[in-house]
């Protein structure tokens, strides 16, 4: 399995917000599309007014045709639509297992 790590910096005073619009528009579509969402957090210190959500795949592949099956979704984009402007800077990881990794 890998874990794609994806943090978002959002604008000062948009978590919340950012966070109920994506549990009412986003959530459900890509949780249906990408499968395994393994955990979704807020920061509380460091870098603050950040959101970072894990998502597992068995494959590179796997995992390539799933974002590509939401980015085909109309109603992913009608989200993306509402949500940019919340976003100022989006990072995306791969994270592969340790041989000792819980995670496998």
């Amino acid at each position: 399995m890998i874990i794609e790590q994806r943090t978002y910096t959002l604008k000062p005073g948009t978590v919340q917000p950012f966070l109920a619009l994506y549990q009412s528009d986003g959530l459900d579509v890509q949780a249906e599309a990408l499968g395994n969402l393994v955990g979704y957090f807020v920061t509380e210190t460091g870098e603050l007014n950040r959101v970072v959500q894990l998502w597992g795949f068995e494959t590179f592949e796997d995992r390539l045709q799933r974002r590509r099956a939401l980015s085909q979704s109309e109603a992913w984009r009608a989200f993306l639509t509402k949500a940019g402007s919340y976003v100022i800077e989006q990072r995306s990881e791969l994270l592969m297992p340790a041989p000792f990794s819980p995670i496998r």
